[in-house]
């Protein structure tokens, strides 16, 4: 046991190796597809942004303009009872299925430290979008625990 302490002991970091990977966090496509998508991406305007403050092509739907979640315009998903209707909308290679992976890299199971909300209301992004009080954060919550 003491040989076993002491050798835990000198050790202070870990080297992860060259094939390092950060695991992808899954959540759930279809509440986000369902819910997410129309309620805070289409509601909230992330990818064309607010014509009246924002300026043109210079949100979400333009790469080049953002520093992260980049994301694309498609037809709304139909959905019933959470589930989309049609699955070749949201398939492999979709635009639907970009927007998922993107929001997905700034989403965290620890909302309050997630990028997609931290950035939306106010932090290191050009405007604030929504307050933490409004209900969409809920709704992000509700996705982060699926």
């Amino acid at each position: 046991m003491l040989p076993l302490l002491a050798a835990l002991m000198g050790c202070t970091t870990v080297d992860p190796g060259p094939n390092f990977v950060v695991p992808d966090e899954q959540f759930d496509a279809d509440f986000f597809f369902c819910r997410i998508e129309p309620e805070i991406l289409n509601a909230k305007k992330c990818g064309p942004g607010d014509p009246g403050v924002d300026g043109a092509n210079s949100c979400h739907f333009n790469a080049s303009a953002v520093s992260g979640m980049a994301i694309a315009a498609h037809p709304p998903i139909d959905c019933v009872d959470g589930k989309p209707v049609n699955r070749a909308l949201i398939g492999a290679g979709s635009a639907a299925q970009g927007n998922l992976q993107a929001v997905s890299l700034v989403m965290s199971r620890d909302v309050a430290t997630a990028p997609f909300l931290l950035r939306p209301t106010g932090q290191n992004h050009p405007r604030a979008i929504f307050g933490r009080d409004d209900p969409v954060v809920d709704l992000m919550r509700q996705w982060a625990a699926r």
